[in-house]
């Protein structure tokens, strides 16, 4: 079978490429129906089965089993787990090609469409979700929400780990310069004077108020890069002035353009965590388990909300797992992410400092509980009302980009808004028509 292919497929390809792969490959038909079941329609066990786990956000092996792994194999001892790291020779072509078992795929939510989207490798798993009786009214509704949209209706995956933006702050810097520290329930108007009055220069050193990452992706706004219907940007929205206009506001201080000049770029997590110079920084909920701020005077706040939108928190940031089109054990990977989305499961990893994705008291209660961190004011990502998560695209990666190009010109002033507008919207347009060739 000849794989050298071009994937040309929009955001829900069709299922001709899982056709030909399952009849290369032989394996059951998918019909959601288990391997043993009871006369009275109860499901019972399955059989040991060899489970190949695949994703392509390029995790080493140690990384998924200190996260996922090492509890799935404990929990399910009569299977046997493989996990594949995506890199050069293990891509999805190249595991296609050779006709490679793939059972479990998982992503995040913004590479889930440019992995098993864009490749044919989905499954809905709506019959087998009720067959293993998978009770999603346990989770947190945005979440399942987002896949249901993306899956067209159907259910690709379930989120089994969550993240999302909070704002981080170092304590030593609000004390240097005497100014209170950040509240739970700032408005972004808050956020941006705490940044006017602590971007200065205090001897050799310039310091910026506030730092942001992943702003774009997590807005509160809820606007995604990509319009999935049309696949045009979906930058001619007015909404996205507000967000580049927080870039704008940010640079009012001569010295935070001085900065911003000095660094070629908006300060970020480098700044904040190794430079220690940036007072605030808005930055994915994990930054403090990735990055060492052991000796860092830190502590953490809800992100601030947009007045457009009040009392609603980012977007999450999930995880999802799925089964994939051209298993052969689809029952057994469906009874593998019932537990994962268990609350024995959650529970563990909510301990462990990770965001869980059910709504349960006692385990968002038991967050961090078991970590070092367990003082810090932490639990600031779990109190607001997530926002609708904004659709993905296979696009978004790309489109992304020609929104972020000119973000230091603007902030500096050297591009008027409406400019870097057009610009975006024509660069996003071209990227996008590349991508479809």
């Amino acid at each position: 079978m000849n794989m050298q292919l071009k994937f040309r497929m929009p955001l829900l390809a069709g299922g001709m490429l899982i056709a030909l792969v399952v009849s290369a490959c032989g394996g059951d038909s998918g019909n959601g129906k288990g391997e043993q079941s009871k006369a009275d329609g109860q499901e019972t066990a399955y059989p040991p089965a060899k489970l190949v786990v695949y994703s392509t956000s390029g995790w080493t092996e140690e990384a998924f089993n200190e996260r996922f792994g090492d509890a799935i194999r404990k929990k399910f001892p009569q299977h046997e787990f493989s996990y594949i790291q995506s890199k050069a020779g293990s891509t999805y072509p190249d595991l296609i090609s050779t006709q490679q078992p793939i059972d479990i795929v998982w992503e995040s939510i913004a590479l889930f469409p440019r992995g098993p989207l864009m490749y044919d490798m989905q499954y809905d798993m709506t019959e087998l979700m009720k067959l293993h009786k998978v009770d999603t009214s346990r989770i947190e509704p945005t979440m399942i929400d987002l896949m249901r949209e993306m899956s067209g209706g159907k259910m690709y995956a379930l989120p089994v780990v969550n993240n999302t933006v909070v704002m981080y702050y170092n304590k030593d810097i609000f004390d240097k310069f005497g100014v209170a520290y950040p509240k739970d329930g700032m408005t972004w108007d808050e956020a941006l004077e705490l940044n006017r009055r602590l971007s200065r220069v205090d001897g050799s050193v310039e310091y910026a108020g506030l730092g942001l990452g992943h702003f774009f992706a997590t807005n509160g706004l809820s606007l995604g890069f990509v319009d999935p219907k049309s696949e045009k940007p979906s930058i001619t929205d007015d909404k996205w002035k507000t967000l580049y206009q927080t870039y704008m506001r940010l640079a009012e201080p001569q010295v935070y353009k001085d900065k911003v000049r000095k660094l070629n770029k908006i300060p970020d997590v480098n700044s904040f965590v190794k430079d220690r110079d940036v007072a605030m920084l808005a930055a994915l909920a994990n930054t403090h388990m990735t990055q060492d701020m052991a000796t860092m005077n830190w502590d953490v706040v809800k992100v601030p909300t947009f007045k457009e939108a009040p009392q609603t928190g980012p977007q999450s940031y999930p995880t999802y797992f799925g089964v994939s089109g051209i298993s052969k054990h689809k029952d057994q990977v469906m009874e593998v992410i019932k537990y994962l989305v268990s609350d024995e499961y959650q529970l563990e990893v909510s301990k462990k400092g990770t965001l869980p994705v059910v709504k349960s008291a006692e385990v968002k209660e038991a967050f961090a509980k078991e970590t070092s961190f367990g003082g810090k004011n932490v639990k600031a990502a779990l109190y607001d009302r997530f926002a609708p998560i904004a659709q993905k695209t296979m696009y978004d990666s790309a489109v992304e980009k020609a929104y972020n190009k000119n973000l230091i010109k603007l902030a500096l002033g050297e591009i008027d808004l409406n400019t870097l507008l057009r610009t975006a919207e024509e660069e996003a347009v071209k990227a996008i028509a590349e991508l479809k060739k």
